[in-house]
Formats: structure tokens, C-alpha cells, sequence
């Protein structure tokens, strides 16, 4: 197929069939799953994801992650192979989760990408980039809202600190920043980024564009991301990373988080290179850039399976969607 015609195609399943997965209990058991009530905080349930895929040069394909087992063979996907002509890259991904786990890192002064920070009642995740508001502004550093805010708990003015409290950080002494707007999840529809931003403290030092190893942050990169793409990343708990783009704005991915599983649509695809995965939990907020050090896209989640190695995908918000949607620019 071609691009726009993937695009329509799954336009036109998640209006038909996405939401009816999404939304009733009815649904689960036309599949061949036992019909059970949705509780509190289940207002999405893992089901399908559908996104692009590249196939051959000009070509696409539909891009079916299929978040539970039972889906995997079922009619549903089999539907959808049929709807899209046989062209489908069909993956099981299993459960995709926020990236943020016990691990230890040190205390970096200036700040800089890629080093641990978080809201003081959160463990630790990544500090992403370094930002101000578009026409002008104070310092602030960029990250996931489950990272700088807690999920939505989080209060402006709320101490940020990096090291990240798992990995040592001291409240307030290492208070860095304070949380200074966020975008609250929504718990029924879609979400569009994971994001968040913290005010840098007067007389905090801070590196605004070295990328350790790899040169200085050059930009924005394209707004269109293909599949295929080579990226990089830094993240507090894997380092400096390679990946691949398998897939692009793709629809109704569920990601479980503390206050419930949340839809997200528009989101990026990536698989690790080698036997090595592109994101492990605690790298939630690092920025990937493309082979000219553009932002392209910032973690959010991943999950433990999938990808050409078996060590799992990693799901990331595109940049421009995240500066749009806090009305940021990179501070360069």
C-alpha cells in the first residue's frame, strides 16, 4: 500500500473497531476471551495497536501490535490482515509499562542530558532536554509527566531533584528545579505525549547541549520520522544506546502506569540494535535523537517483549508533539 492509504486504513479500523476493544466487555468475548467486567482504572485495556510499517521502498504496510496473547491469533487479527490485503506486520508486543526502575546513578553538576532526575516522590527517570517557553523564558528542563509530576500528583512548585530519590537524591539539597507545567494524563481517550517541564534554580549549572559521546544537540529534526530510521539515546539506566524505527504513528497503545492503564495514539516504535534493548526501565524522558543529533522523540514506556532481538520495544512521543504541546523550544 501507500502511505496514505495505510493512514486511511487505520483511520478507518479505529473508528469501527478499536474503540468497541476498547470500551466494552462484550468485545473481549467476541474474541474468544471470557467476558469479564473492566475495573477501576481499566478504561483501556491492552488490546491492539495499529500503526505504519515500512515493506519495501514506497511501499507500507499496517502495523498490528497485539498487547495480549489471546489476541494473537485470533479473528480479529485475522480481519485485519484481510482488510489490509495480506500487507500487516503483525508483532506481539505484551505489556507495555512506564520506564522508571530502582537504579542507581550519580549526582551530575552542570546538568546534563541523560542524567537521573525526578518529582521527589518519584524513584528516578531522565532528563531529557533543556528548554525555555517559545518567546522567551526561564531555564527548564524537559522530561515525562511520570517523572516530573508524579502522574498528575505532582503541584507546581514541587522540589525536582536530580540525582533522582532512588539513586540517592536528597530532599531538598539536591532540589535542582521545581515542576513547572505539565500535561495531565487523561484517563478515557487518547493521550498524545507523556511530558513535563521543571523551572531550573537560580545558580544551577547547567550543560544545555552535550550529548555524552556522541557531540552537542544540534535541533529539532523532522517532524516526519520513517521507519527504518536510525536513533540514539541517553538514559540513566542504559547509557548511550542505538535503535532502529520500526514503526510510526501508531494508535491505541495502552501503557500501564500507577493511576491505570492510559491509551496513547501517534506514538513512535523503536527496537534496540544488536541483543541490547533501546530503553530499560528508569530511561523514561530520554531525548533520541536522529544520526544528525536532532530531537526526533522522547521515552516514555517499553515493553518486555518484541523487537527483532527479543528484548523488548521501546514507545516514544514524537519531539514536535511534546514542545507543542508545552509551547516550548529546545534551549541551544
Amino acid at each position: 500500500m501507500d502511505l496514505e492509504s495505510v493512514r486511511e486504513l487505520k483511520r478507518s479500523l479505529q473508528e469501527k473497531l478499536l474503540a468497541k476493544l476498547a470500551t466494552t466487555a462484550q468485545a473481549r468475548s467476541a474474541l474468544g476471551e471470557a467476558a469479564h467486567a473492566l475495573g477501576a482504572g481499566r478504561a483501556a485495556p491492552p488490546t491492539l495497536a495499529l500503526g505504519v510499517a515500512r515493506r519495501a521502498r514506497n511501499r507500507f504496510a499496517l502495523a498490528v501490535r497485539v498487547q495480549q496473547r489471546a489476541l494473537e491469533h485470533s479473528r480479529t487479527v485475522e480481519d485485519l490482515t484481510k482488510k489490509a490485503k495480506g500487507e500487516v506486520d503483525v508483532r506481539y508486543i505484551g505489556l507495555v509499562e512506564k520506564r522508571v526502575e530502582p537504579w542507581h546513578r550519580q549526582r551530575r553538576r552542570p546538568l546534563c542530558i541523560g542524567c537521573s532526575v525526578g518529582h521527589f516522590k518519584v524513584t528516578a527517570g531522565t532528563l531529557g532536554a533543556f528548554v525555555r517557553q517559545r518567546g522567551g523564558g526561564s531555564l527548564s528542563l524537559l522530561s515525562n509527566n511520570h517523572v516530573l509530576a508524579n502522574e498528575n500528583r505532582g503541584k507546581r512548585g514541587d522540589d525536582i531533584l536530580q540525582p533522582g530519590a532512588i539513586d540517592d537524591g536528597d530532599n531538598p539539597a539536591d532540589g535542582v528545579a521545581t515542576l513547572a507545567d505539565f500535561v495531565r494524563f487523561k484517563r478515557v481517550g487518547a493521550n498524545l505525549v507523556d511530558a513535563a517541564m521543571a523551572t531550573v534554580k537560580e545558580g544551577v549549572e547547567a550543560d544545555l547541549t552535550k550529548l555524552k559521546g556522541m557531540g552537542k544537540l544540534k535541533g529539532v529534526g523532522d517532524v516526519f520520522v520513517d521507519e527504518g530510521t536510525g536513533v540514539t539515546k541517553i538514559g540513566r539506566t542504559t547509557g548511550r544506546t542505538a535503535g532502529r524505527v520500526t514503526a510510526f504513528e501508531i494508535d491505541n497503545v495502552t501503557v500501564r502506569f500507577d493511576i491505570g492503564e492510559l491509551r496513547f495514539d501517534n506514538q513512535i516504535e523503536i527496537e534496540g540494535e544488536g541483543d541490547a534493548p533501546f530503553s530499560d526501565g528508569g530511561d523514561s524522558g530520554s531525548l533520541i535523537v536522529g544520526a544528525d543529533l536532532r530531537a526526533v522523540a522522547l521515552v516514555f514506556a517499553g515493553s518486555d517483549q518484541g523487537g527483532a532481538n527479543g528484548q523488548g520495544l521501546t514507545y516514544a512521543n514524537p519531539i514536535q508533539s511534546v514542545l507543542d504541546a508545552l509551547r516550548l523550544e529546545l534551549a541551544l
